[in-house]
């Protein structure tokens, strides 16, 4: 009798503990979005938005810019913008007390920053307008459908599109306006 009280108790938390939740916070189409499990924990570098589809793609993800940065040089990196750019040098820390320094590039409107560890590492950015050259024709302005065309979807409605690689370490998010392409903002994925 004392084992199928305590059994009776620990069923039902047993079985709840067994499923999954997934909650999405204010989605048009839940239809449209996946969720990578690969990480215990992950940190996106970017908040959430009230209605944010996610879709696994390198190509629009980690090969956003119009090269990939990890061997280029600081002049290199430069000519991703169009207009003139100011390059300043911040220091920061690692978890060790170890520290290094971190690229800010920016034009006034846009910036890349990026820490270089045996080749340059794209921290963060924000891309404003469409003075810095992107991946695949995308721009700052251009029409929402043909940015899905790019992507290969057709079925997003969330004006707010997150794009992380395929191994959930690098995101780039791409918000629209109006069905326009407004801003595109990049970071890393950390756990």
């Amino acid at each position: 009798m004392k084992i199928s009280k305590h059994l009776f108790f620990l069923l039902p938390m047993f079985i709840a503990g067994c499923h999954g939740t997934i909650t999405q916070t204010g989605r048009q189409d839940q239809s449209d979005t996946i969720t990578p499990v690969r990480k215990k924990e992950v940190k996106k570098h970017f908040s959430n938005f009230s209605c944010d589809s996610t879709i696994i793609n390198n190509e629009f993800s980690l090969d956003a810019l119009a090269f990939k940065v990890f061997k280029a040089d600081t002049n290199k990196i430069k000519s991703l913008f169009l207009n003139p750019v100011v390059l300043k040098f911040e220091s920061q820390k690692n978890a060790e007390g170890g520290s290094y320094n971190l690229y800010n590039f920016t034009d006034g409107v846009n910036k890349l920053t990026l820490y270089n560890n045996s080749g340059f590492y794209l921290e963060d950015s924000d891309i404003k307008n469409d003075k810095v050259r992107l991946n695949k024709k995308i721009s700052i302005g251009m029409a929402k459908g043909n940015f899905l065309k790019l992507v290969k979807r057709t079925d997003i409605k969330c004006d707010t599109i997150t794009v992380v690689n395929d191994e959930s370490t690098f995101e780039t998010v791409y918000i629209f306006d109006n069905l326009k392409l407004r801003e595109i903002k990049m970071g890393q994925i950390v756990e």
